[in-house]
């Protein structure tokens, strides 16, 4: 008969996507209790990915759902992200982006959990903008649009690991929020 767990699951997968985020290669995660209950490195290091996925997600329908102008929420939306993209904190970037930047993104399961994720908020993003379309100008296209403050959001992502100021990114998520004006 298998031993309970003596851990908390949620709290393992936070423990672990840390230390995926500062090194995908090295996860120092070698106690067979969490490979037993997660299976091997690399399915430990995709469902620390899918629930980093999961979170954002999350945190965005909840967002962009809220309040009467879908310009509002997208600004609500993207300012939440200037803490992660922005000074010490944001230093260590975003966990999608490092992905794919340290070649993980190759693996067919992590590539497609990447690519979900961001259709998933591509498309929150455009139903938020066709739902709204009427606040905005006679050639407002908000499927482009959408496409558009999802290369912003992903530039963000990856200038973070210079750990630009805060004022910056905010400067720049202004400029963004033109197109929306």
């Amino acid at each position: 008969m298998a031993r309970p767990r003596s851990f908390d699951s949620d709290e393992a997968l936070d423990l672990a996507r840390d230390v995926f985020w500062r090194n995908t290669a090295a996860t120092g995660l070698a106690k067979p209790s969490l490979y037993a209950a997660f299976g091997d490195k690399n399915a430990l290091f995709l469902k620390v990915l899918d629930r980093y996925h999961e979170r954002i997600i999350a945190n965005a329908e909840r967002i962009l759902g809220d309040g009467s102008s879908a310009r509002d929420a997208i600004e609500r939306w993207l300012t939440g992200f200037v803490p992660f993209c922005s000074g010490v904190r944001g230093s260590r970037g975003c966990l999608s982006i490092n992905t794919a930047a340290d070649g993980a993104f190759e693996q067919k399961e992590v590539r497609k959990s990447v690519e979900r994720f961001n259709r998933k908020l591509e498309e929150l993003l455009r139903d938020r903008l066709r739902a709204d379309r009427a606040q905005f100008s006679n050639g407002f296209d908000p499927d482009s649009a959408a496409h558009t403050i999802m290369a912003i959001y992903l530039g963000l992502m990856v200038m973070a690991k210079d750990a630009p100021d805060a004022a910056r990114v905010r400067a720049t998520l202004n400029q963004a929020m033109k197109l929306l004006a």
